[in-house]
């Protein structure tokens, strides 16, 4: 079994910056480091929101319920109206001093006064940033232990906030503000980071440390890395918080929007805590899925089930092996976080572990289903019901597969009296072995509280039954993840059997894609041992249970045991935020849906990596037979040949048309981007989105690194942003309806055609429009008439 995880994650621990995989880069050049220099926002601090300006949707909230905003402004308008007016005020100061950097109040003096009093919503503001805020443990870390070895602590921010308005953040969000020496914003000194003023005024403040002696840490690539690097600073670029094209947060927007956005920061900072000795990087693609998804779901099931257990009062609870591998160290950390006495005792069963001991009798009906397993053999038959010593018969067919003549046979010999007398002894021998193991193992077998991922109930209604057929009165509880249909009969039947989703007709999209391909999930649960295939009685008396060999790849054992240690982190993780956001942050049972999201968007749309390392896991299947398949088998191409809807379709019909375990992984690894562009048109609205992706693609594909930005206006920008979030570079953005400036912004430069052909850099454009596209094509070509330059030309459409 895993160890539970008591402790949190605690900023004041000296190693845990080591951890981070960005951070643990400082500790190469330690002994070299004579001033730490930290940025602030998405560094030193994450927030409980998606995006900064969410906090101005709170603050709205807020100042409506308080009467200090017009009643008419909806909280999604005033995040509109802030994120303009902040524009504004940058533009204002830009025209009348030459800087665009800007203070809170100027801000908010760009509203008019009938929108609500400004310096109440400033305050506002400020009080709900600060609520917001939360210390990242691991900077934290790095910063006080550079503050034992006396090194001086500097912040430098690009943020209209002021420094005393900055500290109060700080010290509401945990910082002890003593281990701050240098403060340094932006709206102070009117610039910023990008320019390397805040830099260099870094340096004044420190005129005996040499740059090369500094080290600053920060997110943003032009401001923290390209600014330092002006003054001759060291840097490291603490990629954390920002997301790109390959980031799992924004598959999860394209598939469901925000998903718990206030815990996406948190979420990510357990994913780069995967600096461990040892793993390698496919373990550590393991580490992070178990860290930023599997996590979620499972402490939200372990919340819900702690839940059940403080309601009914019990004081013990029993999740089934081998999930329980897993569930039961997070069930007790989960009790201990929440201060609830919970002993948490597996208990060893399995379809085929309580098989024999839950049949009342034995009829044709019965071995007609057993018969009918796929691939099982003769002497596998005789095994599962526990009379080997009768196979004589078959002793030359028992590694035979059961069909034809041979499954004919088999059948009138098993429904003989005689055979079937021994039958009838086994299950009365298996019975009191299973009954014997509850009451050794478990002081009220019949009062149990069970735990499973899900979904029929079978090994449930099994449970109950041996336990009824021993003599007791069954007053069990059966907690599932998941959930189909057939429960209602079984509660009909007077079970109490709950599930944290639900997957038939009544069920949610997100219960019944979960229960549909839930294979590598529970192959991720377990540990180095198969499932239970019966009890035996040892020499002292003990019933033990007999557990199945395993068959998978030696690599897959590494794998799993990476995705649980990534679980257990994020546990640890998860109680540190509930810890110092108590008063703001519901827990996981609270949102069940929401927690359940990250799971089903890999299911249902996953990555191609993704795809790739989970669908290379092997399930392995023991009631009766072993069976075993990797997660994404190999099919004849022709299944696509109609595309991948067709081939979710008929995946979904049946089994006896193609027994896939998870249809959406195998679409993935045969046509890598289908199933996003498929969402992305949705979410997009059928709009721009899906053409600018195809455009990205065929850049990439063509081996394009570099590409110059050619058109006008908010959709040359928004062509432009896509293109770094894609990775690609945008050296030039070259606007046809306005005159060349040779000033710079971000990452790209303004400039003209003429300015391009003259360097040596790229030749490749897109063309960021969708009207003017024969005009921009023939500018661009008559500019490049009569030069040996390759040029390269993108339109948006195909």
């Amino acid at each position: 079994m895993l160890q539970a995880t008591p402790e949190v994650v605690s900023d004041k621990d000296p190693y845990l910056w080591k951890k981070d995989r960005y951070l643990a880069q400082a500790a190469a050049d330690w002994d070299s480091i004579r001033l730490l220099s930290l940025d602030i926002f998405d560094t030193l601090l994450f927030r409980t929101c998606a995006s900064p300006s969410d906090v101005f949707v709170q603050v709205a909230e807020k100042a409506l319920h308080a009467g200090w905003l017009q009643a008419s402004v909806t909280p999604g308008s005033f995040k509109e109206i802030r994120i303009l007016a902040e524009r504004r005020a940058r533009e204002r100061q830009r025209s009348l001093h030459g800087f665009g950097e800007v203070t809170l109040a100027q801000i908010y003096a760009e509203c008019p006064p009938t929108l609500g009093d400004p310096s109440k919503l400033a305050q506002i503001e400020l009080e709900t940033e600060a609520e917001a805020c939360y210390l990242n443990p691991h900077v934290a870390s790095l910063l006080y232990a550079c503050r034992e070895r006396q090194i001086p602590i500097a912040l430098l921010s690009d943020m209209y906030l002021s420094s005393g308005q900055l500290r109060f953040v700080l010290q509401a969000a945990g910082l002890d503000l003593a281990c701050i020496d240098t403060l340094l914003v932006s709206s102070e000194e009117h610039d910023g980071k990008s320019s390397g003023r805040l830099f260099a005024r870094l340096k004044e403040l420190y005129p005996d440390i040499a740059a090369g002696a500094i080290l600053h840490i920060g997110d943003n690539m032009a401001a923290d890395i390209d600014g330092a690097a002006r003054e001759g600073i060291r840097s490291i670029h603490y990629n954390v918080i920002p997301e790109h094209f390959e980031s799992r947060y924004h598959w999860e927007y394209v598939r469901h929007g925000d998903v718990l956005p206030a815990w996406k920061s948190l979420r990510k900072l357990a994913e780069a805590s995967d600096s461990i000795t040892g793993m390698g990087e496919r373990e550590k693609q393991f580490y992070r899925f178990g860290a930023s998804v599997l996590g979620p779901y499972l402490q939200s099931l372990c919340e819900w089930v702690v839940d059940a257990c403080v309601e009914a009062g019990a004081r013990e609870v029993h999740p089934l092996m081998r999930e329980a591998y897993l569930l039961a160290p997070m069930l007790e950390a989960t009790a201990r976080m929440r201060g609830v006495e919970l002993q948490v005792k597996p208990i060893y069963v399995s379809r085929q572990g309580t098989y024999l001991a839950g049949l009342q009798t034995f009829g044709r009906a019965d071995l007609d289903k057993l018969l009918g397993i796929r691939g099982v053999k003769v002497g596998e038959i005789f095994e599962l019901l526990d009379i080997s010593e009768e196979a004589g018969l078959f002793a030359a067919d028992l590694d035979k597969k059961v069909e034809g003549s041979l499954a004919s046979s088999l059948r009138a010999y098993l429904l003989e009296d005689n055979v079937r007398d021994k039958v009838l002894e086994a299950i009365e021998r298996n019975r009191q072995l299973f009954i014997a193991y509850l009451k050794q193992e478990f002081s009220s077998p019949e009062k149990l509280i069970t735990v499973d991922i899900g979904f029929n109930g079978t090994i449930q209604l099994a449970l109950e039954t041996i336990v009824s057929l021993a003599g007791y009165t069954p007053q069990m509880i059966h907690l599932l993840a998941v959930g189909s249909d057939r429960l209602n009969e079984l509660r009909l039947n007077g079970m109490d059997i709950r599930c944290l989703l639900r997957s038939g007709g009544e069920g949610s999209e997100l219960g019944r894609r979960i229960a549909r391909s839930p294979a590598f999930v529970e192959e991720l649960m377990m540990g180095e041992f198969g499932s239970t295939l019966r009890f035996e009685q040892d020499e002292t008396g003990r019933v033990l249970p007999i557990m199945a060999g395993l068959m998978h790849a030696e690599e897959e054992f590494a794998f799993k045991k990476a995705s649980q240690e990534g679980v257990l982190t994020f546990q640890k993780y998860y109680a540190y935020l509930l810890s110092v956001k108590r008063d703001i942050l519901k827990r996981a049972s609270d949102e069940i849906a929401d927690w359940s999201k990250p799971l089903h968007r890999v299911i249902d749309m996953p990555m191609p990596e993704e795809a790739k390392m989970l669908g290379d896991l092997t399930h392995q299947d023991n009631f009766c037979t072993v069976y075993i398949t990797p997660i994404c088998e190999q099919v004849d191409d022709a299944w696509f040949a109609q595309g991948g809807d067709a081939f979710i379709d008929i995946c979904n019909y049946g089994p006896e048309i193609l027994n896939a375990n998870w249809p959406q992984g195998m679409v993935t690894r045969q046509m890598p981007y289908y199933l996003y562009k498929y969402y992305l048109r949705q979410r997009d609205g059928f709009g721009s989105g899906s053409m600018l992706f195809e455009a990205i693609r065929r850049l990439k594909k063509d081996g394009v690194r570099s590409v110059n930005i050619y058109g006008s206006g908010s959709f040359a920008e928004h062509v432009m942003k896509t293109a770094w979030f894609h990775g690609l570079e945008t050296p030039y953005w070259i606007d046809p309806h306005a005159a060349a400036d040779a000033s710079s912004w971000g990452n790209f430069e303004y400039g003209s055609l003429e300015k391009v052909i003259k360097q040596e850099g790229s030749q490749a454009y897109i063309l960021a429009t969708l009207s003017e596209m024969v005009s921009y094509r023939t500018t661009i070509e008559t500019a490049y008439h009569g030069t040996e330059l390759t040029l390269s030309l993108y339109e948006l459409r195909p």
